[in-house]
């Protein structure tokens, strides 16, 4: 199976796919914002064109542009990031929504890849209409990052710390996998490594900068593509599964 990219079709190639069955579209939601000193601001984007394609090609379904601004709120200060406030972020879902099913698609899958998007997307789920929502499948469990770091360490050995949550190792080794041209590894140093709840906390109450002068949450040291070629697997797997790819236009 393989998916279509949307933008390259005309209306009426698209209105036919449709009506040959293939109604299902894949959307990543992802962001343009710092990863450290040793990764691209579209770090989060990059990965969601990766993702979505190969979720879009599993389930043989047309693959959406990626949105490339997300909630980022907690990354505003450093050079470069952008971002969306939350109900701006909520209208852009809806609006997506509304769209995508008035042209003719049943089911849409939205799928973010920054984790400042999971808790607005599932918001944004939830104050759409009932017959808008039964048409959606979203992922909104941001365990699934957590699942990959534990990986890190059950495989390879990387301390959960060291993984990280943001341009740590799981992170950048994904990058690795897929744009190794655009990772300077020369500059990858650590950032915060200490325990990732009290990250998590710090980081959404005072920003990434209160806790990490050099935007990292982890240390990307000991990356490498071998170990993004093994996360990325995992990540399909589990995007799979959440978002229960084997179901109708009312998964979700």
């Amino acid at each position: 199976m393989t998916c279509i990219a949307l933008d390259t079709l005309t209306w009426p190639q698209v209105e036919a796919e449709i009506a040959a069955g293939r109604d299902t579209v894949v959307v990543a939601l992802g962001a343009t914002e710092q990863h450290g000193r040793h990764m691209p601001l579209a770090t989060d984007a990059l990965v969601g064109d990766h993702l979505a394609r190969t979720v879009a090609d599993r389930l043989d379904a047309f693959l959406a542009p990626t949105l490339r601004l997300g909630c980022s709120e907690h990354h505003v200060g450093f050079a470069g990031t952008m971002s969306l406030a939350e109900s701006t972020f909520h209208a852009i879902v809806k609006d997506l929504v509304g769209s995508l099913l008035r042209g003719g698609f049943r089911r849409i899958v939205l799928l973010p890849t920054h984790g400042g998007n999971f808790g607005p997307l599932a918001a944004a789920i939830a104050q759409l209409e009932s017959a808008e929502r039964a048409h959606v499948v979203a992922l909104t469990d941001l365990g699934v990052l957590f699942e990959i770091a534990q990986i890190g360490e059950r495989e390879f050995g990387v301390p959960l710390s060291e993984g990280g949550l943001h341009a740590g190792e799981w992170e950048t080794s994904l990058m690795l996998a897929i744009h190794p041209e655009l990772v300077s590894m020369q500059s990858a140093e650590a950032g915060f490594t200490g325990d990732l709840q009290e990250a998590v906390a710090s980081m959404f109450a005072g920003g990434v900068a209160s806790i990490s002068a050099n935007g990292a949450i982890g240390d990307p040291g000991r990356s490498s593509a071998g170990h993004g070629e093994r996360y990325w697997s995992a990540v399909v797997d589990l995007v799979l599964e959440q978002i229960g790819a084997a179901d109708g236009p009312s998964a979700g």
